[in-house]
């Protein structure tokens, strides 16, 4: 609630308090059911748009304040796609899209003209990756390919909804050419995702850019990931929101549940442990070995980590919207943990 006042702000009690973008698309579906949000992020993008570049960047921040924030790096400036797309599908508006629509076109052509060949590798701007992540290092190029693909898919489907059918046709050609360079690239034959990362394996998984025989592959390769660091997350601001679904989508709901329940560092129960009443901006805000991360940049409200929401919601409270429907019209009831499944910690939370 602190964060959402006039403009979805990082944080509401230093000396930041801008809107900075990547935070608000990593929320936007959590923010979604906590409270209706769609009259303030329709307000919000137009300040997303008035802050769009001339180039059709759309900004890092937003509103734009000259001299915070850049041109949008990759996961930031996708906001700009991704925050109508949730506002659509939460509930049912089209009008979002049909007010943003060139607004998406320019920042859609602003990645093309400068990556022909379909890897981004360029305009990528402070370029912040998987931001706050933890002892991992998710390759920056893979991480920007895989939302401007993502991007593309979004865009295709906003243009069928608003009735633009040619669009929605050169939009999911885009997705399937961007899909196709990512594999290429990032992909090896044995289901490993370059880098070795969790929101590798999460973001090719989340976005549909793993080929079909090697989602079950890439699915056990992120397991084990999480198996090696003892059980915990690696994730930062881009990867965390999509760790639990995509394991509960792959038969990995005990897991999810798992890294739900820990209370040891680094996850979301270490903090609620040690004192939190607001979601950290870092993992490692606080520890017990190395007491305070940087004052210079070390709030404790911050709410991207708390994208983790989306995933209570849908898959433990039993809210989420069918593919073929908008505004809860359909539903989705996911499956629940193994009845036999116990978890010691469970009585905390």
């Amino acid at each position: 609630r602190g964060n959402f006042i006039s403009v979805p702000t990082d944080c509401p009690q230093r000396d930041e308090r801008l809107g900075w973008m990547g935070d608000a698309q990593i929320f936007v579906r959590t923010a979604s059911f906590n409270t209706d949000v769609s009259s303030f992020m329709t307000k919000w993008m137009n300040d997303v748009e008035d802050a769009q570049s001339p180039q059709g960047a759309f900004k890092d921040t937003s509103p734009y304040i000259q001299g915070n924030g850049t041109d949008g790096a990759p996961g930031w400036g996708d906001a700009g796609v991704i925050v109508p797309w949730y506002v659509y599908r939460c509930y049912g508006d089209t009008r979002i899209i049909e007010r943003h629509y060139e607004a998406m076109n320019r920042w859609m052509k602003y990645m093309a003209d400068s990556n022909a060949d379909h890897v981004r590798n360029k305009l990528r701007n402070n370029d912040y990756g998987d931001w706050l992540s933890i002892d991992a290092e998710t390759p920056k190029d893979l991480l920007a390919t895989a939302f401007w693909a993502y991007d593309a898919k979004l865009m295709s489907d906003m243009a069928g909804a608003i009735g633009r059918s040619d669009d929605q046709q050169t939009y999911l050609d885009l997705f399937n050419v961007v899909k196709g360079a990512f594999q290429k690239k990032y992909i090896a034959a044995d289901g490993h995702v370059f880098g070795e990362t969790q929101t590798g394996y999460v973001l090719g998984l989340a976005f549909d850019l793993m080929p079909d025989n090697l989602r079950e592959r890439a699915a056990q390769l992120l397991v084990d990931d999480i198996k090696k660091r003892n059980g915990h997350l690696s994730t930062g601001f881009i990867g965390v929101k999509y760790l639990n679904p995509v394991l509960s989508d792959n038969g990995c709901l005990d897991l999810a549940y798992q890294l739900l329940f820990n209370k040891t560092f680094p996850s979301w129960g270490y903090p609620i442990l040690n004192g939190a009443t607001t979601i950290w901006e870092r993992w490692d805000g606080w520890t017990k070995e190395k007491g305070f991360q940087d004052a210079g940049m070390n709030s404790f409200n911050h709410y991207s980590m708390g994208s983790v929401g989306e995933w209570l919601y849908r898959y433990v409270g039993g809210i989420d919207l069918h593919p073929d429907a908008v505004a809860y019209k359909k539903m989705i009831i996911h499956p629940r943990p193994n009845r036999g499944l116990k978890f010691a910690n469970a009585k905390y939370f």
